[in-house]
């Protein structure tokens, strides 16, 4: 069973998972692209600075404007960085480990 908690600060090897938007093409008029959808992923960090660095596990589709198509974006096993500030918005929690009392101190 997994369990998830709300991860204020996540540590090296924590496998964490948020929300994040789904963005189509720029549009033609403004040069902006549109918000179309909203995705949860699931990542372990591997590193840790301005940017954390993560391992894709998991890529789900919470919702999608109909007749919006997707554009293709993360897949499990790509490596991406993200800012730790859009993880937060994104209602970070992370899985907890089996033995707590075994996990790196997390950032600070």
């Amino acid at each position: 069973m997994n369990t998830w908690t709300p991860c204020p600060s996540p540590a090296v090897a924590d496998v964490i998972r948020w929300k994040e938007p789904i963005w189509a093409a720029p549009n033609k008029k403004r040069g902006k692209p549109d918000r179309i959808g909203e995705q949860m992923l699931t990542a372990e960090v591997k590193a840790l600075g301005d940017f954390l660095q993560l391992h894709v596990r998991a890529v789900e589709t919470l919702s999608l404007d109909e007749g919006a198509i997707a554009p293709p974006g993360v897949k499990p096993g790509d490596s991406v960085r993200r800012k730790i500030s859009t993880i937060e918005r994104g209602e970070c929690q992370r899985l907890l480990w089996p033995d707590e009392d075994a996990r790196p101190s997390a950032r600070k």
